[in-house]
């Protein structure tokens, strides 16, 4: 989350922001329920190390946990896969920056985290579906469906929530921080239930890491002046 910074221009479409990463939530779990796990798996094969290596500092960085991840074994080829995981979902946090607001993002992931509570506590989507995607065989190429570190797995989103996170809050370190906190104590939640809704953390973060006020009060006002200008232009003189 720390290094998911900002971009230089951010977007205007504010529905992007909110709806983008709930309905890649929706969208995967309907996927994999549906036999399209292994279309996932190499998806994430494929598109993770390019999304990983966008940017030329990140370039050999990334080429480099990829060897990591091909070549070696255990936790040493699990913790590489993760960085590289890592580092497309920033690259996937700016791009969605790009297009969307401050604010809508914001909501978003409020959204997406409801949407992940009721599709894992809810209906008992998510569970089946993280293991069908984690089971899925692929070819001697390290696998990048899903986050997988010892005998816990994480989705694709439950690194981008946080890459989100960092491209809307002024003070990361203390987003980090409180995210970071959330997650122990919302982890202890594993000792009476085999799957947890891993993106609620980051509210904490959202809510004490100072999302940027200022910016998503002037993105407010502006799209309030816009609306009232649009009236006043249409209203008969």
């Amino acid at each position: 989350m720390l290094a998911s910074r900002p971009p230089e221009r951010r977007g205007r479409i504010g529905i992007a922001g909110i709806a983008i990463p709930a309905v890649a939530l929706i969208v995967g779990v309907v996927l994999i329920r549906s036999t399209g796990a292994h279309v996932l798996a190499y998806a994430g094969a494929v598109g993770t190390p390019l999304l990983a290596a966008a940017g030329l500092w990140r370039l050999p960085l990334a080429a480099a946990l990829w060897i990591v991840a091909w070549r070696t074994d255990g936790l040493v080829a699990q913790a590489a896969s993760v960085a590289l995981i890592a580092l497309a979902a920033i690259t996937v946090a700016r791009l969605i920056a790009r297009v969307a607001p401050a604010w809508s993002i914001a909501v978003g992931l409020v959204v997406v985290a409801l949407v992940d509570i009721v599709l894992v506590w809810g209906t008992r989507q998510v569970q089946p579906a993280t293991a069908a995607l984690h089971q899925a065989s692929l070819p001697a190429i390290p696998r990048l469906q899903d986050a997988t570190f010892g005998s816990a797995t994480m989705g694709w989103l439950d690194l981008l929530a946080p890459a989100l996170l960092g491209v809307v809050v002024r003070a990361r370190l203390r987003a980090a921080a409180a995210t970071g906190l959330a997650a122990g104590a919302w982890g202890l939640l594993l000792a009476v239930t085999s799957t947890v809704p891993a993106t609620v953390p980051v509210l904490a973060g959202l809510a004490l890491g100072g999302a940027d006020r200022g910016r998503l009060g002037r993105a407010l006002e502006s799209r309030r002046a816009r609306s009232g200008a649009v009236g006043d232009r249409r209203r008969p003189a």
